[in-house]
């Protein structure tokens, strides 16, 4: 008979591999949240330090919530086939072009905001 509380099953994955995705779906939602936080400061709080044009920091807030987006949904979408290959006993990989495209537009987002501030 086996244990259910055994942590080295051999029919499906272990707790230990269950636990490690959920943690990486929770890795996601938290950068999400950061994100989110730093477009609010980018969009409200960089303008009134600085008294600079707010014009720009909106823009660049909306990209920052755009990327918060991207964390919080990707995460749920990556969460949904990670699990449900788990199930299946087979690996979702994350496609080398989402990666790409999110370092793109990270590093012109970056690369906007600190122009933004000279």
């Amino acid at each position: 008979m086996t244990d259910p509380h055994d942590s080295r099953d051999v029919e499906g994955p272990s707790r230990r591999t269950r636990f490690a995705e959920e943690r990486t779906l929770l890795a996601w939602w938290r950068t999400g949240i950061a994100t989110a936080a730093v477009a609010l400061a980018v969009g409200g709080l960089l303008p009134h330090l600085g008294n600079l044009p707010r014009d720009r920091f909106i823009a660049l807030a909306v990209g920052y919530g755009l990327l918060s987006l991207f964390f919080v949904v990707g995460g749920a979408v990556r969460g949904h086939l990670s699990r449900k290959a788990l199930a299946s006993g087979s690996f979702s990989q994350l496609s080398v072009w989402v990666i790409v495209g999110a370092a793109i537009y990270m590093a012109v987002l970056f690369t906007l905001t600190v122009i933004a501030l000279l």
